[in-house]
């Protein structure tokens, strides 16, 4: 994420102290006892425990699938994004009761609005998001209204680079009946939420099509594995949920970074990006979201975007889009076929 503004500066963030370095051996002239041997023999034994245990977990990532992959053709650039206030592009996820529309947002720094583009990138609507916040947009996904019926849209309100906030939210919008027209305004149904162990920040939702589970991924400060927390309940009006802690998800390679991602409209398979790379992680439909981001993912094509951080299935198929950051940004399409 870029941040838009100084008072939302991303931090700094300090380098990590290195671990001990140990000698690769002793050197004496002098005799050595069995006791001092016995000492020496437990110190060096003790040093490589320690050496050993720092370096769990920073292990090689598990290695990509070589089979039961999506069978793609190369990225192809099939337009831009139009000229204006759409300069940031950080979410984004395709319309499903407009089928030929990207719904997108901007990062931190703008209002509570999102844009509806064709997929040429034609200006089609922006609107409004009424009673809700823009402390830092990150994503926003697509799936069945909590109320029941319909199409919804899924806004997270879930950067924190300093991670210093103590609340976050998700703000479920219904999908516009209409898009071309004036620009106008929708409310939002707001569902406050915190994590269970402290501030975090989160550049990826995750919205099952068919269940409606809410899913977040962390973002790591540079590398490391990331947390994949779900919402277990929507909370009682004026409440905030905790969200719960269903598992970790590192990236096999490239950067370490998530920064956004999408559930394939029939559950069958989750896509998450970083600024390097996209993974596919299969999913069979009695699997969570989380409990797919456990297995082994595909690497897929990506264009080298500036700043990429957008990533949306194109309903009907095994396409999906990739937009970067930026004025007039380009967007990229890459053409699959089913596994």
């Amino acid at each position: 994420m870029t941040q838009r503004t100084p008072s939302a500066a991303s931090g700094i963030h300090r380098k990590t102290p290195r671990s001990p370095r140990f000698p690769g051996g002793f050197h004496s002239t002098r005799t050595v006892t069995a006791p001092a041997l016995a000492r020496r023999s437990a110190g060096l034994g003790l040093a490589l425990a320690l050496l050993v245990s720092g370096c769990q977990g920073s292990g090689p990532p598990a290695p990509l699938r070589s089979s039961g992959c999506p069978r793609c053709g190369a990225v192809a650039r099939v337009g831009d994004l139009p000229k204006g206030d759409l300069d940031e592009c950080s979410g984004l996820v395709a319309g499903g009761a407009h089928p030929d529309a990207l719904y997108l947002h901007n990062d931190s720094g703008d209002g509570p609005r999102f844009f509806a583009i064709g997929l040429d990138g034609a200006l089609r609507a922006e609107i409004e998001v009424a009673g809700a916040a823009a402390v830092d947009w990150e994503d926003v996904a697509r799936g069945p209204c909590s109320a029941g019926g319909g199409s919804c849209l899924f806004f997270g309100d879930i950067g924190d680079n300093d991670r210093e906030r103590d609340r976050y939210a998700f703000y479920e919008v219904k999908e516009p009946d209409a898009l071309e027209g004036a620009p106008r305004s929708l409310t939002a149904e707001v569902i406050p939420f915190a994590y269970p162990d402290g501030s975090d920040n989160s550049e990826t939702l995750l919205v099952h099509p068919i269940t409606g589970a809410i899913t977040v991924v962390t973002k790591v400060k540079k590398k490391g594995t990331s947390g994949v927390y779900e919402l277990p309940a929507r909370p009682a009006a004026g409440a905030t949920a905790t969200l719960v802690r269903a598992g970790s998800v590192e990236a096999p390679t490239g950067n370490a970074r998530f920064t956004g991602g999408d559930v394939h409209p029939d559950g069958t398979g989750v896509l998450l990006r970083t600024s390097t790379h996209v993974f596919f992680y299969p999913m069979t439909p009695d699997q969570t979201v989380a409990q797919a981001l456990a297995g082994m993912p595909c690497d897929m094509p990506v264009a080298d975007e500036e700043q990429g951080e957008a990533i949306a299935w194109l309903p009907g198929g095994w396409d999906y889009v990739t937009i970067g950051e930026g004025s007039e940004a380009p967007i990229h399409r890459v053409s699959c076929e089913a596994p």
